[in-house]
């Protein structure tokens, strides 16, 4: 019989620690989503890939913002085409990175492109997170046209993500564990017209 009532308290002590956790554990909200995306040739070779990105922040992030820390944003974009029960196969693919800091001293955001090191200056969050998306979401495909099937159902594939990777590692923990920064699930994909 104390074998079977320890154990019952154990599954009690158990159930109650995993709700006390999952109750702690904020909700994760998409901080980053990608509501549309198109393409337009630039020649023969060349696609641009435009992604229309809402951006906010969360709490975490700004704090990290006002303490003088970088935050490092990637986006990619993939051009591949679906082999049936094989899944999809890349044809061309790229990414983009952008930094986002803060100035205190002279109340300004700094928003630089990762590639051509392009430094773009914005007096108020919504306007430097309005620069970001646009610097993240256009990206520049080089594309072979032999690899282009004829007949084949080609799609694009698109996500961007906060690089996690180029926090202090107290942050990167922070943000994993809260939740803090999500994108939507998964890739963004469209076909390619």
């Amino acid at each position: 019989m104390r074998c079977s009532g320890a154990r019952a308290d154990g599954m009690r002590l158990v159930l109650g620690v995993v709700v006390l956790w999952v109750c702690l554990l904020p909700a994760a909200a998409a901080a980053t989503e990608i509501r549309q995306a198109d393409s337009v040739w630039q020649g023969e070779d060349r696609l641009l890939v435009r992604l229309y990105l809402d951006m906010e922040l969360p709490e975490v992030l700004l704090e990290a913002l006002e303490n003088g820390i970088g935050i490092h944003f990637l986006s990619e974009v993939r051009l591949e085409y679906r082999r049936g029960l094989f899944g999809e196969r890349p044809v061309a693919q790229a990414s983009r990175r952008a930094r986002l800091e803060y100035y205190a001293l002279s109340r300004h955001y700094v928003i630089t492109d990762g590639a051509s090191r392009r430094v773009d200056l914005a007096p108020t969050l919504g306007d430097a997170l309005e620069i970001l998306a646009r610097r993240l979401g256009r990206i520049a495909l080089e594309v072979d046209p032999e690899e282009l099937r004829p007949g084949a159902q080609h799609q694009f594939a698109a996500r961007v993500q906060l690089d996690h990777g180029a926090l202090p590692l107290p942050l990167q923990w922070e943000t994993r564990l809260r939740g803090a920064y999500v994108t939507q699930p998964g890739w963004y994909r469209w076909s390619l017209d």
